[in-house]
Protein backbone atom coordinates (compact mmCIF):
# COMPACT_ATOMS: atom_id res chain seq x y z
CA UNK A 1 0.00 0.00 0.00
CA UNK A 2 1.17 3.19 -0.86
CA UNK A 3 -0.20 6.22 0.74
CA UNK A 4 -1.19 9.14 -1.92
CA UNK A 5 -1.42 12.27 -0.12
CA UNK A 6 -2.37 15.52 -1.40
CA UNK A 7 -2.20 18.62 0.93
CA UNK A 8 -2.54 21.87 0.94
CA UNK A 9 -1.95 24.82 3.33
CA UNK A 10 -3.28 27.96 3.73
CA UNK A 11 -2.80 31.25 5.45
CA UNK A 12 -4.50 34.44 5.48
CA UNK A 13 -0.88 36.20 5.87
CA UNK A 14 2.04 35.28 3.29
CA UNK A 15 3.59 33.02 6.21
CA UNK A 16 2.94 29.89 4.59
CA UNK A 17 6.58 28.62 3.64
CA UNK A 18 7.37 25.69 1.11
CA UNK A 19 10.16 24.46 1.02
CA UNK A 20 11.32 22.27 -1.95
CA UNK A 21 13.96 19.15 -2.05
CA UNK A 22 16.59 22.07 -3.63
CA UNK A 23 16.14 23.61 -0.58
CA UNK A 24 14.40 26.87 -2.22
CA UNK A 25 11.81 28.52 0.27
CA UNK A 26 8.88 30.16 -0.91
CA UNK A 27 6.28 32.48 0.86
CA UNK A 28 2.64 31.84 -0.09
CA UNK A 29 -1.01 32.36 0.85
CA UNK A 30 -1.59 29.00 0.19
CA UNK A 31 -0.09 26.59 -1.32
CA UNK A 32 -0.45 22.48 -2.71
CA UNK A 33 1.77 19.28 -2.47
CA UNK A 34 1.73 16.09 -4.41
CA UNK A 35 0.68 15.49 -7.65
CA UNK A 36 -1.37 17.74 -9.47
CA UNK A 37 -0.03 20.20 -7.16
CA UNK A 38 0.96 23.10 -9.95
CA UNK A 39 -2.51 22.97 -11.52
CA UNK A 40 -3.99 23.11 -7.93
CA UNK A 41 -1.38 26.25 -7.10
CA UNK A 42 -2.80 28.21 -10.42
CA UNK A 43 -6.14 27.42 -8.78
CA UNK A 44 -5.17 28.83 -5.30
CA UNK A 45 -3.76 32.15 -6.57
CA UNK A 46 -7.18 32.88 -8.33
CA UNK A 47 -8.83 32.77 -4.78
CA UNK A 48 -9.47 36.29 -3.30
CA UNK A 49 -7.51 35.24 -0.04
CA UNK A 50 -7.45 38.10 1.31
CA UNK A 51 -11.03 38.75 1.43
CA UNK A 52 -11.81 35.55 2.88
CA UNK A 53 -11.56 33.77 6.36
CA UNK A 54 -9.78 30.39 6.59
CA UNK A 55 -12.19 28.70 7.15
CA UNK A 56 -13.61 29.96 4.35
CA UNK A 57 -10.37 29.44 2.46
CA UNK A 58 -10.16 25.65 4.08
CA UNK A 59 -13.64 24.88 1.78
CA UNK A 60 -12.15 26.37 -1.27
CA UNK A 61 -9.09 24.90 -0.93
CA UNK A 62 -10.25 21.55 -0.44
CA UNK A 63 -12.70 21.91 -3.73
CA UNK A 64 -9.43 23.03 -5.43
CA UNK A 65 -7.73 19.63 -4.84
CA UNK A 66 -10.69 17.42 -5.68
CA UNK A 67 -11.05 19.74 -8.80
CA UNK A 68 -7.21 19.12 -10.45
CA UNK A 69 -7.53 15.27 -9.32
CA UNK A 70 -8.58 13.40 -12.35
CA UNK A 71 -10.20 10.02 -11.54
CA UNK A 72 -9.31 8.04 -14.67
CA UNK A 73 -5.44 8.73 -14.69
CA UNK A 74 -4.73 8.82 -10.85
CA UNK A 75 -5.04 7.09 -8.20
CA UNK A 76 -7.10 7.30 -5.06
CA UNK A 77 -5.42 10.12 -2.38
CA UNK A 78 -5.92 11.18 0.87
CA UNK A 79 -6.68 14.73 1.64
CA UNK A 80 -4.77 16.81 4.03
CA UNK A 81 -5.25 20.13 5.04
CA UNK A 82 -3.43 22.29 7.16
CA UNK A 83 -3.63 26.19 8.19
CA UNK A 84 -1.59 29.19 9.47
CA UNK A 85 -3.40 32.14 11.01
CA UNK A 86 -5.19 33.68 14.10
CA UNK A 87 -7.27 30.59 14.76
CA UNK A 88 -4.24 28.80 15.49
CA UNK A 89 -1.86 31.67 17.04
CA UNK A 90 0.56 32.05 14.10
CA UNK A 91 0.93 28.20 14.89
CA UNK A 92 1.06 25.21 11.20
CA UNK A 93 -1.51 22.89 12.57
CA UNK A 94 -3.19 20.31 10.98
CA UNK A 95 -7.46 21.88 10.51
CA UNK A 96 -9.44 19.95 13.21
CA UNK A 97 -11.22 16.93 12.46
CA UNK A 98 -14.75 19.10 12.35
CA UNK A 99 -13.70 21.53 9.56
CA UNK A 100 -11.57 19.21 7.65
CA UNK A 101 -14.78 16.78 7.58
CA UNK A 102 -17.16 19.73 6.54
CA UNK A 103 -14.33 21.31 3.59
CA UNK A 104 -14.51 18.18 2.47
CA UNK A 105 -18.33 17.52 1.97
CA UNK A 106 -18.52 20.48 0.53
CA UNK A 107 -15.78 19.70 -2.31
CA UNK A 108 -17.22 16.45 -3.05
CA UNK A 109 -20.65 18.38 -3.50
CA UNK A 110 -19.02 20.72 -5.68
CA UNK A 111 -17.36 18.09 -7.59
CA UNK A 112 -20.63 16.01 -8.22
CA UNK A 113 -22.70 19.43 -9.27
CA UNK A 114 -19.96 19.79 -11.91
CA UNK A 115 -20.11 15.81 -12.94
CA UNK A 116 -23.87 16.38 -13.21
CA UNK A 117 -24.10 19.39 -15.38
CA UNK A 118 -21.39 18.24 -17.43
CA UNK A 119 -23.63 14.93 -17.77
CA UNK A 120 -26.71 17.15 -18.75
CA UNK A 121 -24.77 18.74 -21.70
Amino acid sequence: YQRRVREAVVSTQSTGMEIDPAGSTRGYYGCAVGKGRQNAKTEIEKLEMSKMSCRELVKEVAKVIYSVHDEVKDKHFELELSWIGKDTNGRHELVPKDIFEEAKKYAEEALNDSDDEDTDM
